[in-house]
C-alpha cells in the first residue's frame, strides 16, 4: 500500500477531501476547486485515524445517513460526491470525449 500522505502531496492537489463517516461536513457544503482531489477508503474499514487527521477536519467529509443506518457502499458514496463535485464546477467537460 502506498504512503497517501506523501503520494498525494506530489500530485500537488489543491485540496483534498476526504469521505468519512466520521466526517463533520456534509459533502455538500465543500466547495469544490479545479484540481481538488477526493480520497476514499476501503469499504470495509473506512480511511484510517492517521489519514483523516493529516487530511484536516475541517475536509474530511460525510454523507448524512439516517440514525442507526448503515453507511452507503462505496460505489454509491463516490457516485454521488463526484458528480456534487462535477455539478459546482459547471459540469465542466460535459459532452467532451
Amino acid at each position: 500500500m502506498p504512503d497517501w500522505p506523501a503520494y498525494l502531496a506530489s500530485a500537488q492537489p489543491k485540496n483534498i477531501y476526504a469521505l468519512s463517516t466520521k466526517g463533520t461536513v456534509c459533502y455538500s457544503e465543500a466547495t469544490y476547486q479545479p484540481g481538488d482531489a477526493l480520497l476514499f477508503g476501503p469499504e470495509t474499514r473506512g480511511l484510517p485515524e492517521d489519514i483523516r487527521t493529516e487530511v484536516g477536519s475541517d475536509h474530511v467529509l460525510r454523507l448524512p445517513m439516517q440514525p442507526q443506518s448503515r453507511s452507503l457502499n462505496l460505489s454509491n458514496t463516490v457516485s454521488i460526491v463526484t458528480y456534487e463535485a462535477w455539478r459546482q464546477l459547471g459540469f465542466a467537460t460535459a459532452g467532451v470525449l
